[in-house]
């Protein structure tokens, strides 16, 4: 139980030293994981974790101080910390942070099923029902491993300014991990599902028939699959393809602080800079949003960890740079509002520029008008590997379900498909964007110390004019 007076008791100390502002946040967290390997119980954890932190921004630089003991007394000593280290930061230039209205509410993320209702043997037996629809393809599967978390993570957040938020986010995620073998060579398969919500969440994903599917598919592109001939070439991204691209080089380059610097000797640089804003990218086709309102999205949340409300963010306009990712200080800087890009992975962690669900926008094209009016093409469905260059602009995708477009219709499997090319490039070369978004969940790595965070990349079907492939 989170006791709220806590957070009263803290702020007041921390307001005594006169920072810009004050924050604290307590947590609380349930968390159930179980593994399967080969059909077999390979883990089971159950864990409860809870704990608060303390960030204090003054303009000689900010101090954020954790610890997994919540209480008055503890929330002393992490005020004593934090002011330490701000006020010894000596910041080259002074910290400033835009001005937010100060919000009083609670939201949380609805489930229909509790997970904490759902017995450790319930879902045992759903992992099992999942090894066993892939063993019945027939396929000749050698590894499979498949992984289901559930999280409950209740949250309370209080700054100097008046804010008073709590919250409440259950999550769940199944991974999914596969290798099949047919005429003596491998293909794998690393997919997860994920969400905010409860149990029901499963029954979205429908996995007894998705697993299956996907098996047969990798042995079909091991058996089938034919190289693509190297050249310039037309292609159809499928929506996961499309969601990589959207994540990787749009939404990295995108985050204020790895625009100013922050980021450089952490994750990398961004070739973008903060005078681009208006700068055409991409095509008119090329529009990228950002939405951590998604209801039931794996990066779902209602105000980011700074007390801002969360909205879309309009990344690329119709091929036009439109806005970053800010928090208040990279917002400020600019010269702009914060869009609520706050987020940190635990009470553990300060709060830095995140994304959340980011994914290109849907067009008006069927599918079917998409591909028939290539002559000759590829389509790359999905993607098994990706590489991407510090800057965000140089990037590589290669395949693990593509096929060949041929008079206007899907032909025969393409293996190991390549596509290699800049950031503008990718942008600038789609034609068409199918009118349907589907998405996927992943986890997004950044920081130091490194965070994981939750979050669905996706889009529609894009089409792209002569890049190339090999």
């Amino acid at each position: 139980m989170i006791d709220e007076d806590i957070v009263e008791n803290v702020l007041d100390a921390a307001s005594k030293h006169s920072p810009l502002l004050a924050e604290v946040r307590l947590e609380s967290t349930d968390c159930t994981q179980i593994g399967l390997k080969a059909g077999q119980v390979n883990g089971i954890a159950s864990s409860k974790d809870e704990g608060m932190n303390v960030r204090v921004i003054f303009a000689s630089g900010v101090g954020f101080s954790s610890s997994n003991v919540a209480s008055k007394a503890e929330g002393l000593k992490l005020v004593r910390q934090a002011v330490s280290q701000a006020k010894s930061a000596r910041r080259k230039s002074p910290c400033t942070l835009s001005k937010e209205k100060a919000v009083r509410t609670s939201w949380e993320a609805r489930q229909r099923r509790s997970m904490r209702d759902v017995t450790t043997e319930e879902r045992i037996d759903y992992l099992k029902s999942l090894d066993s629809a892939t063993m019945k393809t027939g396929v000749k599967v050698q590894g499979r491993y498949y992984d289901l978390k559930d999280w409950e993570t209740t949250r309370y957040f209080g700054n100097s300014e008046g804010s008073r938020i709590k919250s409440f986010t259950p999550r769940m995620k199944v991974e999914a991990y596969n290798l099949v073998s047919a005429k003596g060579e491998t293909e794998q398969s690393m997919r997860e599902w994920g969400g905010s919500g409860g149990w029901e969440l499963r029954d979205g994903w429908n996995l007894l028939e998705v697993l299956p599917e996907e098996m047969r598919m990798l042995k079909k592109q091991i058996e089938h699959g034919k190289r693509v001939k190297p050249g310039k070439h037309d292609l159809v991204c499928g929506h996961e393809v499309a969601g990589i691209a959207a994540h990787e080089s749009c939404g990295h380059p995108m985050e204020g602080d790895r625009i100013l610097g922050r980021e450089m000797s952490q994750a990398g640089r961004s070739f973008i800079s903060k005078d681009m804003i208006g700068q055409r990218l991409g095509s008119k086709y090329a529009t990228v949003i950002d939405d951590p309102g998604i209801p039931g999205s794996y990066g779902y949340y209602a105000y980011d960890e700074e007390g801002v409300k969360a909205r879309p963010r309009y990344l690329y306009k119709e091929g036009l740079i439109n806005e970053f990712f800010h928090n208040r200080e990279t917002a400020s800087r600019m010269g702009v509002a914060s869009n609520g890009s706050s987020r940190a992975e635990s009470y553990l962690r300060e709060p830095i520029v995140r994304m959340a669900n980011t994914f290109v926008a849907p067009g008006d094209f069927d599918e079917d008008e998409l591909i028939g009016d290539i002559k000759e093409g590829v389509m790359m469905n999905s993607f098994t590997e990706w590489n991407i260059d510090d800057k965000r602009y140089n990037q590589k995708y290669v395949s693990r379900e593509a096929y060949f477009i041929k008079g206007g219709e899907i032909a025969g499997p393409a293996r190991k498909c390549t596509l290699e090319i800049t950031t503008p490039g990718f942008w600038s070369a789609i034609d068409a964007v199918t009118n349907k978004v589907a998405f996927e969940a992943a986890e997004c790595g950044k920081g130091d110390p490194g965070q994981g965070m939750s979050v669905f990349t996706g889009g529609p079907m894009l089409r792209l004019r002569g890049v190339s492939l090999r």
